[in-house]
């Protein structure tokens, strides 16, 4: 469905990332992990098309087009989607009103929408302004509910899991089960062990973004137990004896 082939990404003529390959198709879970500033939102901000992110070198395509080059609006359309760590606030539209928008334009079911609403428990949110004067747990899941309300082909996920409890946690990892059976292709960037492991039998690979680049990609069983005992850079070495 996605593929990235042997991407450099720059900001500002500054080469960030280097030769970064993946493979998503249809109902996969993708995890990205590594350690702060490795570039792991400077990877989906490039996938996504956002400014400064450019793309140099190699090509995206998604389902057999090359849409390297197209703006975010376009990716939207074709069925791609960003969640971001920190959502704006927009004071004067309330919660509820901007749900039953964005289920008009993208012609969400009832039912869809009424699972996801109690899974992630955002109802109560619905009256208030969006994003306005709600905790960081609160943020957290209704940026995911809204994010997965649109029905997307591929969910680009940026650690929607900081600064968020046990609880929303568990909350968030059961919604994105239910999309993954929808057939929703996830891109999860994550520090959460918990999130992992409540999601490791849907997880199809994890990536370990380290200095700019992919340097290994593996099953769950073949990538975290190292990183959870070595840390990122002792575990580079661990690897090859896989």
């Amino acid at each position: 469905m996605l593929e990235v082939r042997e991407v450099d990404v720059a900001v500002s003529g500054r080469r960030i990332l280097t030769n970064i390959n993946m493979d998503i198709k249809s109902r996969e879970l993708h995890v990205v992990i590594g350690p702060n500033g490795s570039g792991k939102t400077s990877l989906l901000n490039a996938i996504m098309g956002l400014k400064p992110y450019e793309v140099i070198k190699g090509s995206i395509t998604f389902e057999g087009s090359n849409i390297t080059l197209e703006p975010p609006y376009v990716k939207a359309k074709r069925g791609i989607v960003v969640a971001y760590q920190l959502p704006p606030t927009i004071k004067g539209l309330t919660t509820g009103r901007f749900v039953e928008e964005l289920m008009k334009r993208f012609k969400v079911e009832g039912s869809y929408a009424e699972v996801l609403s109690e899974i992630l428990e955002v109802k109560d949110l619905f009256t208030r302004y969006l994003f306005d004067k709600m905790s960081g747990g609160e943020k957290k899941r209704l940026e995911t509910f809204l994010t997965l309300l649109t029905k997307p082909k591929i969910a680009l996920l940026d650690e929607p899991d900081s600064g968020v409890d046990i609880e929303s946690l568990n909350k968030m990892s059961e919604a994105l089960k239910v999309v993954l059976n929808r057939g929703t292709s996830i891109v999860l960037v994550t520090h959460s062990p918990h999130m992992l492991k409540l999601l490791r039998e849907h997880i199809t690979v994890v990536h370990v973004l380290y200095g700019g680049t992919i340097m290994y990609s593996g099953l769950y069983d073949e990538v975290i137990p190292y990183i959870e005992k070595y840390g990122f850079s002792g575990a580079l070495s661990q690897f090859v004896r896989v």
